[in-house]
């Protein structure tokens, strides 16, 4: 193009562009929006472009262009100002290819929908892209579920990223595990084992099952949608360590609780209803977050057998020792039989054991790993004691979930997560009913008849 601009005779000037943006929308553009500015204060007396097409691939903005700026291109030369046909039929040409290949393009995305495939075919993280386009889960899905699961019991996405990076579990991208990130892996639909895709900008996803196998079943995937909206709308504490977030409501409007500090420092809670609508949506009720979590604690220590049930165990781990101690004594019975029988043919055929010393070595050493594996197998099981009561059954559960000895001491983000899911499998509400005590400093007043406890019907 420079070489034409020096044919003509011209001085080139300032090189206008819009890299990566489509000609189809003038007002997107904003190197052709200053372009048409700077011709119109006279800084230039001709544009030049590579062909007619780089200018507008729009019919009426390119059009408009004609007459109302001094055009040429590499290719067709300089545009005749008393004659715009030749200029006119390109643009026209432009027009039409433009519009063919966005609905080829079109075509295409929507026959990838149909069969199941997300339009732009990209990598998901969690899966593997096959030859013919399908995808299958792969190492980081289970990476993927477990952020789901711990951001649904109600962990946060910063303490999680910490963890994962902590970990060193592979992330998505370079930029490694941060809170913007984890929102968009976890707001994927496409994780749900669906597929979405949006024909027109502005207008709601269209969603359909994909053709891949989901990572979550649709009700984990609808407990995340309702926490994510839940938290959307301010009804998440501030203080994630608190471990009866979204249990607790207030008892004049059914609101939730949230816990704020005041100026003392001191966890207090107050109507979500009040906090956001004011006074005119609900009058509120108040109450120190210490004293509902006594009365929960109190309630919990009179029904440990419930306590106790929706506690985490280890008997998964137990079942998992279990066989490994069986398939490690199957392999020690193998190898020796594997021995006896080596034995038997060199008596058989009249031959000592010097015959093939590296056989026999070989056979030998089978067993003593054999047999060291059942050793270790059995130290494992061993080291697994079940719990002989509730009371065994709950400190069990709360190391598992990541609680020291002495459950009064400050618990993880993590561990207060799983504490929260395991009460309210138990606990439907915890009701604060208005205090009916003359002062707050009433000498009979209860503050345990102000707190109700509705346990879940469990079946």
């Amino acid at each position: 193009m420079r070489q034409f601009i020096e044919s003509q005779g011209w001085e080139a000037g300032e090189v206008y562009s819009d890299i990566d943006i489509s000609g189809l929308t003038e007002e997107k553009r904003p190197g052709f929006l200053k372009l048409k500015a700077d011709y119109k204060t006279g800084k230039f007396d001709v544009a030049v472009a590579d062909d007619f097409s780089r200018f507008s691939r729009n019919k009426s903005d390119a059009m408009a262009l004609l007459g109302s700026m001094k055009i040429a291109t590499a290719k067709e030369g300089v545009a005749d100002s008393d004659n715009d046909f030749v200029p006119a039929l390109h643009f026209l040409l432009a027009d039409k290819f433009s519009k063919d290949m966005s609905k080829r393009w079109r075509h295409a995305l929507m026959h990838r929908f149909s069969k199941g495939l997300p339009p732009s075919g990209k990598v998901q993280f969690g899966y593997d892209k096959t030859a013919d386009g399908t995808y299958i889960q792969n190492a980081d899905a289970a990476t993927l579920k477990e952020a789901h699961e711990r951001y649904t019991a109600g962990e946060g996405v910063r303490s999680i990223c910490e963890d994962f990076s902590v970990r060193g579990l592979p992330a998505p991208g370079p930029r490694g595990w941060y809170s913007e990130g984890m929102f968009d892996l976890l707001d994927k639909v496409f994780y749900s084992g669906k597929v979405s895709w949006t024909s027109k900008k502005g207008e709601a996803p269209i969603i359909m099952n994909g053709a891949h196998e989901a990572i979550l079943s649709p009700g984990e995937w609808a407990a995340y949608r309702k926490a994510r909206e839940d938290r959307k709308a301010n009804l998440r504490p501030k203080n994630p360590r608190w471990w009866l977030p979204g249990l607790v409501e207030c008892g004049k409007c059914g609101g939730k609780m949230v816990s704020h500090a005041d100026s003392r420092g001191t966890r207090q809670l107050m109507c979500s209803t009040y906090s956001v609508k004011g006074k005119k949506a609900c009058s509120g009720v108040f109450r120190r977050q210490s004293v509902v979590s006594t009365r929960v604690w109190f309630w919990l220590g009179a029904h440990l057998e419930e306590w106790a049930s929706a506690m985490p165990s280890n008997e998964e781990a137990h079942k998992a020792a279990e066989k490994a101690l069986l398939d490690a004594q199957a392999a020690l019975i193998a190898a020796k039989e594997e021995h006896s029988d080596f034995v038997q043919w060199a008596f058989a055929n009249r031959k000592t054991l010097t015959i093939d010393p590296a056989l026999a070595e070989e056979r030998e050493e089978a067993i003593n790993n054999a047999r060291a594996a059942v050793e270790e197998a059995q130290a494992h099981l061993a080291s697994l004691v079940p719990a002989t009561d509730v009371h065994d059954r709950i400190l069990e559960g709360s190391k598992l979930m990541g609680f020291e000895e002495d459950l009064e001491s400050e618990p993880s983000e993590q561990a207060t997560a799983r504490l929260r899911e395991a009460v309210s499998r138990i606990i439907e509400a915890v009701v604060v009913l208005p205090s009916a005590a003359k002062s707050p400093r009433d000498p009979d007043r209860n503050h345990a008849e102000e707190v109700k406890i509705v346990p879940r019907m469990l079946s």
